[in-house]
């Protein structure tokens, strides 16, 4: 194990949350059992409930903060291990555990987002009424989700050592993944980084109509889905060989290295879809059960001005790193 000081403070991290997140599971558990009963055992569940809502926002905030931690902690490590060319030397290392935690910092953060907008806006309820939902979900859902993702964090800062490491053209160069041009040509790559754009830009002319129709929620939540598989493709396929200049690599890792402020806008770009999602999942559930949307309205702007902000900025910055590529 190589301690520094990101690696001590992903363990710290990876520890307290999984601890605080058990209690919670505790809490979620007693929540669910008195939330059906009298009126004394509901007026208990609600107090219960505000303390669920307090870890939930603690435990999750604390993982979305690990994410940031967890990259950065990867790049730091790179002096240590002789042979690593960029951060996935490191994660060849610490594989399998780093494989799946950088899965899941990818992939998780949606759930943790997603339960805390939902938690926010029932808040925001008079009656509260998806309390129970909430406490379910985390007891379920969440708590599962937290005790995986800190457990791998703290296995794969256990299992990172000073040993040589492969270069990442191992595997990035030799058979890319997510990489449809090296099987049908690079002119599938560049449709796909024209797609990307063009949908980006749908995406954010559909988070200001004002019309509201399930059928058009579908369309933002598709549209919002498939930007983002799109993205992963064209990071991959053509986005990294063209911008660093190697027509046949295609490692992202080396690509955030070389430029940092692609790595800031491809989080943003995340950001930006993910509250795109958020939002349209907030207003069918709020629709669903018939409740008015007028006290989520602050809610829904924000997500609607995080998202535009976010995917606008990151489509600019592709851009501008396409012209001066080409």
């Amino acid at each position: 194990m190589i301690f520094i000081v990101t690696s001590v403070i992903l363990f710290v991290i990876g520890t307290l949350s999984l601890g605080l997140a058990l209690y919670g599971g505790v809490v979620a558990q007693s929540v669910k059992e008195s939330i059906e009963g009298g009126t004394e055992l509901r007026h208990s569940a609600e107090h219960r409930y505000y303390l669920l809502g307090m870890i939930g926002m603690i435990v999750l905030l604390s993982r979305l903060l690990a994410v940031p931690v967890f990259f950065w902690m990867l790049q730091s490590l790179l002096p240590y291990c002789p042979g690593a060319m960029c951060a996935y030397g490191v994660v060849n290392i610490g594989s399998p555990f780093s494989d799946i935690a950088v899965s899941l910092k990818i992939l998780l953060p949606f759930a943790y987002g997603m339960w805390l907008v939902v938690e926010i806006g029932n808040r925001r309820e008079p009656e509260i009424p998806f309390t129970r939902t909430l406490a379910d979900s985390f007891l379920k859902v969440l708590l599962p989700l937290v005790a995986v993702d800190s457990v791998m964090d703290v296995l794969t800062v256990a299992a990172i050592r000073p040993v040589l490491a492969p270069c990442c053209s191992s595997v990035y160069d030799v058979d890319p993944p997510f990489s449809p041009s090296a099987i049908l040509g690079s002119e599938i790559g560049w449709l796909i980084l024209m797609l990307t754009i063009a949908s980006s830009i749908l995406l954010i002319v559909l988070q200001w109509t004002e019309v509201w129709k399930p059928s058009l929620q579908i369309v933002s939540l598709i549209v919002a889905i498939a930007v983002g598989v799109l993205y992963l493709f064209a990071l991959h396929d053509t986005y990294a060989p063209l911008v660093l200049g190697l027509p046949t690599h295609h490692c992202p890792y080396c690509l955030f290295q070389e430029f940092p402020d692609i790595a800031l806008f491809s989080a943003l770009f995340w950001i930006g879809v993910a509250s795109a999602v958020w939002r349209v999942i907030l207003e069918m559930n709020w629709s669903r059960h018939g409740l008015s949307l007028v006290p989520l309205s602050s809610m829904i702007t924000a997500l609607r001005k995080t998202s535009s902000v976010c995917v606008l900025f990151s489509v600019v910055s592709m851009l501008s790193h396409i012209a001066l590529a080409i």
